[in-house]
């Protein structure tokens, strides 16, 4: 408790959306034309998992921390979700989840004794014309790959002629290698659009050891077919290997003749450190974290990896490096007792949960010459916002049906200080129970769990209606971040016409269909 206590002052003793400078003045003039787009996506990493985040936390991330340092770190930034389908669905289209549920897809479930209607996780493979940013680059003439964890809709069974129908090279991407989820079947790469060795035997399900939720974590996986000889423990070196090859491949191939430099897309999707916790040996015992934190420095050393290999290929320079983690840690009370270990920093909950520690993630911005080395932004931004800000850098104006949710944070990069918030609010989205909650200003209303359907547009009930549940889940949840940012007292029935007024702003954010 002392530890979160300490961690909230820090916060809010903080200037508000100031930039803090340590070194390295971005250089005068315009940013280089068409740079380089390098997107680090970890998976279930939380924000006090880095140093450069939480100084008390327990595992050592010298390289999250060298990238902070030479580049600008954000302290406000939200996944579009906070599980993993919906918030890279966020982040690659730029535009939120909630939005694609509609009745032509809803199915009626019965979950904890209310009826409700369950709509399909939101994937690209639902909307293949869709601008995404790989395809955004494309059309801009970039080089674009994909390396890691997909989870946008991937074929599972190969067809006659060995080929998946569906992989990510159908969504703008020249090249792909990786595998859709790393605890999900089948467990076999894949290699632009078929499997390097096809799946053909069977593995069991195997229960995490030594940890508090074996389902969720430690060495877990389900039953499922698997490539002959496959191995978790190592498949990070081998990701790690096909984004530094890329890498390597294109710029021997522009030495060779290429008039013009074609700028790259790299989207590296690290599957970790999400289950199962397939720790390489020299990792293992190093932390203080336990298990886990063995893995998240696994994690830092691929980023240290790829971050030396820009280096060595000189393009460094002139490329932007965008890092985060796709939702919150799965990390319980019982870790943080164990290991006295704040995953997700001074925030409230954990992967899954709409109060921040769901959402809230770590975020790095670096770009050298162009975003200030050692500097820090605390206003509010979303995986959502890449797609205008890496729209406005190349200089194309979004069409009206792409980006509905995005927003340009390209003043914040180069240091400004925008007289108005450039984003004042979101609205979050758990899937674990089909929840929304509403941030606006320092405001945030949750509403509850199993009670609201949103489709077509509409939300209902379309007001506040009472509920009779005594989880806190059950219940309107209203806080004010600026005041209490830990998220520890519920002020709903002391502020009644603050929550109504925070839902009609989502209820008029749903009906619009876009916020942008």
């Amino acid at each position: 408790m002392k530890h979160i206590l300490s961690l909230i002052t820090a916060l809010l003793l903080a200037p508000l959306a100031v930039l803090h400078g340590a070194s390295g003045t971005p250089q005068a003039g315009v940013p280089a034309s068409r740079p380089n787009v390098l997107i680090i996506l970890v998976d279930d990493m939380g924000w006090g998992d880095p140093q450069c985040f939480n100084p008390q936390s327990k595992i050592a991330t010298p390289n999250i921390d060298k990238l902070a340092a030479e580049g600008m770190k954000f302290t406000n930034a939200h996944a579009g979700a906070s599980i993993c389908v919906p918030s890279r669905y966020s982040l690659l289209t730029g535009r939120m989840p909630y939005r694609t549920w509609n009745s032509k897809d809803a199915k009626k479930t019965t979950r904890n004794g209310h009826e409700l209607l369950h709509f399909p996780l939101p994937m690209l493979q639902s909307e293949p014309q869709r601008l995404n940013l790989a395809t955004l680059m494309k059309r801009q003439g970039y080089a674009t790959a994909c390396v890691g964890k997909w989870h946008q809709g991937m074929s599972t069974k190969a067809e006659p002629d060995g080929t998946l129908k569906m992989s990510p090279v159908d969504f703008g991407f020249d090249y792909y290698f990786g595998f859709d989820a790393p605890e999900q079947a089948p467990y076999a790469f894949i290699e632009n659009k078929r499997f390097v060795a096809a799946p053909t035997e069977t593995i069991e399900d195997h229960p995490g050891e030594g940890v508090t939720n074996p389902e969720t974590q430690g060495a877990h996986w389900r039953k499922g077919l698997a490539a002959p000889e496959w191995k978790f423990e190592g498949y990070l070196s081998t990701l790690a290997a096909k984004a530094d090859a890329w890498l390597e491949k294109r710029t021997k191939n522009q030495e060779q003749g290429a008039k013009n430099t074609i700028p790259f897309f790299l989207y590296y999707a690290i599957p970790a450190p999400h289950a199962p916790w397939a720790t390489a040996s020299e990792f293992k015992g190093k932390s203080s974290a336990g298990q886990y934190g063995d893995y998240v420095m696994n994690v830092d050393a691929m980023i240290g990896q790829v971050l030396t290999t820009l280096d060595k290929l000189k393009l460094r320079d002139n490329t932007l490096i965008v890092f985060s983690s796709d939702n919150g840690p799965v990390w319980y009370p019982q870790d943080i007792e164990k290991f006295d270990h704040l995953a997700a920093g001074p925030w409230n909950g954990m992967k899954g949960a709409l109060t921040e520690a769901g959402h809230r993630m770590p975020f790095i911005a670096s770009w050298p010459g162009q975003i200030q080395a050692g500097s820090s932004c605390d206003e509010l931004i979303c995986f959502s916002d890449l797609m205008a800000t890496i729209a406005s850098l190349l200089g194309e104006k979004l069409p009206d049906d792409a980006g509905e949710d995005s927003f340009d944070i390209s003043p914040l990069l180069r240091g400004e200080k925008p007289a108005q918030p450039i984003r004042n609010g979101m609205v979050h989205v758990n899937y674990g129970s089909y929840t929304l909650a509403i941030r606006d200003g320092d405001w945030k209303l949750i509403l509850p769990s199993w009670i609201y359907t949103v489709k077509d547009g509409t939300i209902t009930p379309d007001a506040i209606i009472e509920t009779k549940g005594k989880g806190p889940t059950d219940k309107f949840q209203l806080y004010n971040l600026r005041t209490d940012p830990g998220e520890a007292t519920n002020v709903f029935t002391q502020e009644p016409d603050k929550a109504k007024e925070l839902f009609a702003a989502l209820k008029a954010d749903i009906a619009r269909g876009r916020t942008r």
